[in-house]
Order: structure tokens, then C-alpha cells, then sequence
């Protein structure tokens, strides 16, 4: 007899450490975070934000970005995926840094607004902008992994506005403004842009592809337009 009553005691007690693990789990698990310059956030930067997603997680966590300027270079580490970061709208929501390729000798590489290393990550509703003086090249945004979407997302820069550095990383475009000089679309991805506005703001060419030889695809330009600012005459597109 207490030989039985220990063992449901043993079990009840064992069912209560599972309940309990279950329940620690789901409040660690949180879909969505807040961003919000005016504190009415989780977090007033969304790099904060970024650092706290867990790592190579199997479930979708949305950031949402409050209406506001995100003065930051932004990193999305290779071992962050399955993110969304989605703006309160396009225009309003505003990623921006100044950095470009001749301060202190800096080179193209380094003056991101904005990198993504991490895979299966999408972009919506917001701008990255590099808004630094057309002194040299100025990236805006970086990428580095794959399976990337950008939504409805506005891209503002000059020389080198976006990179897309990865071979054989795919990057998919949809419904998005992206302006620069020369040159403002370049590297070794596959990239389909569809239903995008490319604004030239200068006479130039409006992309730089560097496609490897083994990739069949490098850019694709689907149901796009071509805009251009006022006094421009002659743009290329490669």
C-alpha cells in the first residue's frame, strides 16, 4: 500500500515539474516584439531587439517597428532566422545611417545602414537608408544570407544603395522604391525584383551584377520601372 502511494506520489510530482517546464517554455517563447523610439516599447532600438531572438529557432517571431528614426547600424547575426521585421509603414519607419567608403579609409564594405547574415529573414513596410553626402560609396543595405524578402520597403542612398553579397543567395524584391546614383544595385546573388521602382538620380548605370558563371540567374527585373530625377538624360541598366 505505501509502495502504491509513493509511486503516484512520485508520478503527480513528475507530471508538475512537466507542466511546470511546458509553462516556463511558452512564456520564454514570444512572437512578437516591440520597437518604439518614445519608449512605448519593448526596446527603443531594434538592434536590442534583434539580440533578443533566440538562436536557429523553428518558429517565426515578428519584430514590429513603431513610426520613427533609427539612427543605427543594424546586424542580423548568421545564427537569426526566421524573423520578420515589419514597420508601421514605409514611410514613416526609417532606418538610417551616414557612414561612406572615405571616412578614415572605411572602404565599400563596412558602411552599411543595414546587414543581414542570418537566412529566411523578411522585410516589410519600412526604409533603409544610408543618407550620408554623395562622397563615395554608401551602402544602405547588406546581405549575406539567403532566402531574403524585402516587401514593400523603400531604399534610399547614392553610390552602392544595396549589395547583394552572397553567390548562389537568393533575394527576393517585391513592390519596392530603390534610388541611388550609380552603380546602386551590385554583387553576386540571385535577386528578382518585381513590380519595383528604380529611380536614377543621376546619368549612370543602375546596376553592377558580378553573377558567377555556375549561377544560371543573376538579376532579374520583373514588371519594374524606370524613373528618373529631373535632368537625367541616359541610364543603363548593367
Amino acid at each position: 500500500m505505501k509502495r502504491t502511494i509513493f509511486k503516484g506520489m512520485m508520478c503527480l510530482l513528475l507530471l508538475g515539474v512537466g507542466a511546470t517546464s511546458v509553462y516556463a517554455q511558452q512564456q520564454q517563447r514570444k512572437d512578437t516584439l516591440v520597437v518604439a523610439r518614445d519608449g512605448t516599447g519593448e526596446y527603443r532600438n531594434i538592434q536590442e531587439a534583434v539580440e533578443a531572438v533566440r538562436a536557429f529557432m523553428d518558429y517565426t517571431v515578428t519584430i514590429y517597428i513603431k513610426n520613427g528614426t533609427y539612427k543605427e547600424k543594424l546586424v542580423i547575426p548568421s545564427w537569426v532566422k526566421n524573423v520578420q521585421l515589419v514597420g508601421e509603414s514605409a514611410e514613416k519607419t526609417i532606418i538610417t545611417y551616414d557612414d561612406h567608403a572615405n571616412i578614415n579609409k572605411m572602404g565599400t564594405f563596412r558602411t552599411y545602414t543595414v546587414k543581414v547574415e542570418g537566412s529566411d529573414i523578411t522585410f516589410k513596410d519600412l526604409t533603409i537608408e544610408n543618407n550620408a553626402a554623395p562622397l563615395g560609396q554608401a551602402v544602405a543595405l547588406h546581405t549575406e544570407g539567403d532566402r531574403l524578402m524585402f516587401v514593400n520597403c523603400r531604399f534610399l542612398g547614392n553610390q552602392d544603395t544595396i549589395y547583394t553579397g552572397t553567390e548562389g543567395a537568393r533575394l527576393l524584391f517585391t513592390n519596392c522604391y530603390i534610388e541611388g546614383t550609380t552603380d546602386f544595385i551590385f554583387g553576386p546573388s540571385t535577386a528578382l525584383f518585381e513590380y519595383c521602382e528604380l529611380h536614377s538620380k543621376r546619368d549612370s548605370y543602375i546596376t553592377a551584377a558580378s553573377t558567377p558563371q555556375s549561377e544560371e540567374f543573376g538579376y532579374v527585373f520583373k514588371n519594374c520601372k524606370l524613373t528618373a530625377a529631373p535632368g537625367v538624360k541616359k541610364v543603363y541598366l548593367g
